[in-house]
């Protein structure tokens, strides 16, 4: 495989980023979303949002060498006073070594489940990023790094490599585990780094077989207690995070299939959430605990029931679960709130392949307060 284009790896499959490719050096590209929320039992939390608004910076040097970058904004405003952001989710250096070997240094998407690495709207089924890749696979989880990735003529294509890891000591929110501990290359502590890999096959047509694992210790030896001794002190606690998934996709004709498995691990949590117990009682502070572990699965399908020039409608359902407290430490309960299967359902128009109309459904069986219709708009250019 030759060297990546002069675009974000998350849309090197798009035909936006082929077609630029070719047209200049330097390239721009990106993609956003307008979300409506219906909520079925509370219209007080019904809620219209510019959800993102990104922008895609590439430039080639040579034939080997590029940059990509993705700058994102969340929320339409963003402020001191406001709940918008403004992110750097890439920007790395890819090096083309020979046929089939890639080099990457910088910050990176890490190469996890289907949406990860590919999240424009018009790429995945549902107005929302499902749960399991939200939840369980922090949705848009990047590490700062260094990376080898690259294909073989047999369909197998592969990534692994070194990065930062995870915070400990920034966990905040039990819903989402991995998300609240993620450090996004803000002042990552850097003491403890982090292996991963990633293995898919796809040398069948309309086929994809793969799976990823990643590990690290999350102490970062104390870090923030010895930059502020009012922290809670996790001194001697590794920490380590392993998240591992495994994931399918088989596309036969007019069909779209896909299923996902995700686990994640958090070790030392007893010790943590011990320690989190001392401070909490010394302090009168109500800091969350940490999960043993947590996991999520989803299956999808879709079917291309009309199609006309570049537009076409297909319908899709999808059933999922997830669990981000499925094992606490003795003496420490989980949330029932944290928990839930989920059936979305809906429709996905496609007014061109890179601009979408989307509505659904979705139903959550143990959390029915949540049940809400959602509409959406996006693109990706």
């Amino acid at each position: 495989m030759a060297a990546q284009p002069a675009m974000v790896q998350a849309t090197a499959q798009s035909a936006a980023a082929q077609e630029s490719k070719a047209s200049s050096d330097t390239t721009i590209g990106g993609y956003g979303e307008m979300n409506y929320n219906n909520f079925l039992k509370d219209s007080s939390r019904n809620q219209a949002d510019l959800r993102r608004f990104v922008l895609f910076f590439g430039h080639r040097f040579d034939d080997r060498l590029s940059f990509n970058s993705e700058v994102e904004w969340e929320h339409a405003v963003t402020s001191a006073d406001d709940k918008g952001e403004a992110e750097i989710e890439q920007a790395y250096l890819n090096y083309g070594v020979s046929p089939g070997l890639n080099l990457k240094a910088g910050l990176f998407l890490m190469p996890f489940g289907f949406l990860n690495q590919s999240h424009e709207p018009p790429v995945y089924y549902g107005v929302e990023r499902n749960n399991v890749e939200t939840r369980i696979i922090p949705s848009t989880w990047r590490e700062g790094g260094v990376g080898l990735y690259g294909s073989t003529d047999s369909g197998l294509a592969w990534d692994l490599g070194v990065t930062t890891g995870f915070s400990v000591a920034k966990f905040d929110d039990p819903s989402s585990p991995l998300a609240s501990i993620h450090q996004e290359l803000q002042l990552a502590n850097a003491r403890d780094l982090a292996t991963y890999g990633a293995l898919n096959y796809r040398g069948v047509p309309g086929l994809t077989v793969g799976a990823a694992v990643f590990s690290g210790n999350s102490g970062q030896g104390n870090a923030a207690f010895k930059a502020d001794n009012t922290q809670p002190d996790f001194s001697g606690i590794d920490g380590r995070v392993t998240l591992w998934d495994l994931q399918a996709r088989w596309t036969p004709g007019k069909f779209d299939l896909q299923a996902l498995y995700a686990r994640g691990r958090i070790g030392d949590a007893d010790r943590i959430d011990q320690t989190l117990a001392a401070f909490n009682a010394a302090n009168g502070d109500t800091r969350a605990y940490v999960p043993a572990a947590f996991y999520g699965w989803y299956a999808q399908a879709a079917y291309r029931l009309w199609e006309r020039n570049e537009m076409s409608l297909s319908p899709f359902a999808r059933y999922e679960y997830y669990n981000t407290q499925s094992s606490m430490p003795v003496g420490f309960e989980a949330d029932p709130l944290n928990a839930s299967h989920v059936t979305t359902a809906g429709l996905t128009f496609r007014l061109h392949p890179q601009v979408v109309i989307k509505a659904d459904y979705q139903k959550y069986v143990e959390h029915s307060e949540n049940n809400r219709v959602d509409l959406g708009l996006g693109y990706m250019f």
